[in-house]
């Protein structure tokens, strides 16, 4: 497929889809391991301080909190993936 000065080649349009996949089972899965880690850590908050590592309880909370905040994203795509599925065409 040579072009030719002044031609221009057209893109081929590809007709997006969504994933069949809707993820809320992993990001659910992350979210309570990030749980785990800040509940594992806290009894060791001293330790962490000492040697300067305490921002790990800090990044822990964070995962936890943004891990909710994906969660509620990927159950309301899951759900309106599942009402458009219901429609009928």
């Amino acid at each position: 497929m040579s072009t030719q000065a002044g031609d221009k080649a057209e893109p081929d349009v590809v007709e997006l889809r969504p994933l069949p996949y809707d993820g809320v089972r992993s990001v659910a899965v992350g979210t309570v391991m990030w749980l785990i880690a800040l509940l594992v850590m806290i009894p060791f908050a001293d330790d962490l301080r000492a040697d300067g590592r305490l921002w790990w309880i800090a990044t822990a909370a964070v995962g936890f909190v943004l891990g909710l905040m994906g969660l509620w994203v990927v159950v309301r795509r899951r759900n309106r993936l599942r009402t458009t599925a219901a429609e009928p065409d």
